[in-house]
């Protein structure tokens, strides 16, 4: 083997091993809780998740669960197809200690911005 190829394989090698500690797993992201009720926040996410207007939850929303289930009686701009829809399921998810609202089904997921919250450790 000549120098050249001798020092194009070790270029080679130190490439690929490069490549292969850099790798890192996809972040997870962990059920949460909100430190603070703020209903406010999450309906205006939900309501863009979603594209509907006028959603109304309850003030203790994600401070005891990290789960939830908006029930289409509850929503104001409802037509009569939707009604034999299932209710939509979401979910409050941390990382990094930012906060995320998610939509079960379809995965959609927002950031939610001027909150606080904590793994929930019940999860």
């Amino acid at each position: 083997m000549t120098l050249h190829s001798q020092i194009s394989a070790l270029g080679i090698l130190t490439i690929l091993s490069g490549c292969a500690s850099n790798t890192q797993p996809t972040p997870k992201l962990h059920h949460a809780l909100l430190t603070q009720p703020n209903s406010q926040a999450v309906e205006r996410v939900i309501e863009r998740l979603m594209h509907i207007k006028n959603v109304t939850l309850a003030d203790d929303i994600f401070i005891h669960t990290s789960t939830f289930t908006l029930k289409n009686t509850n929503r104001s701009d409802i037509t009569a197809n939707q009604k034999l829809n299932f209710p939509d399921q979401f979910e409050l998810m941390i990382n990094n200690n930012r906060c995320y609202i998610r939509h079960l089904d379809s995965k959609a997921t927002a950031e939610i911005k001027g909150v606080t919250c904590t793994i929930n450790l019940a999860n």
